[in-house]
């Protein structure tokens, strides 16, 4: 196994970062597959973390996925373009145009929470298959660029 440069690797904060967007959009999955009434609107909520933590772990630059807590919104997607452009390594991961790529992600906002069961029923399983698609692509350009962690527990 070729090794790799220490100031490539991923650094602890975005290990965990990568840990937890697996496992969001994994659980979101499972609550899809639940079948009960409040799963969906569970899994929605759920899902948008996953994408969410994945962009952040893809910056080299750690206080931006701090500063930019769990609402992007309009003014965070700017933050995080503008972050991404100015990142020697972050452009390589498609963080930025978010909404264009991934209309439903780009509609979850954290405040979801908060909404009645069932309203998201609807919208749950579009979501959870572009959070999946939006974590891996990005966990897999972090393994063929060899910063994936020596870890076991990134399932």
């Amino acid at each position: 196994m070729p090794t790799r440069p220490k100031d490539i690797e991923l650094q602890s904060r975005a290990i965990d970062l990568v840990s937890a967007a697996l496992r969001h959009v994994r659980d979101a999955e499972r609550l899809l597959r639940a079948g009960d009434a409040a799963s969906p609107d569970q899994a929605y909520h759920l899902a948008g973390f996953g994408p969410e933590c994945a962009r952040k772990a893809a910056l080299s630059a750690r206080s931006f996925d701090q500063a930019l807590g769990h609402d992007f919104g309009d003014l965070g997607e700017r933050v995080l373009d503008l972050a991404a452009a100015l990142d020697p390594v972050a452009h390589r991961y498609a963080v930025a145009d978010y909404p264009a790529r991934f209309p439903a992600l780009a509609k979850w906002n954290v405040s979801c929470r908060y909404h009645r069961t069932g309203e998201h029923a609807a919208e749950a399983a579009a979501l959870v298959a572009e959070a999946r698609e939006c974590v891996d692509e990005i966990v897999l350009a972090l393994w063929m660029d060899g910063r994936w962690p020596d870890r076991e527990d990134l399932r």
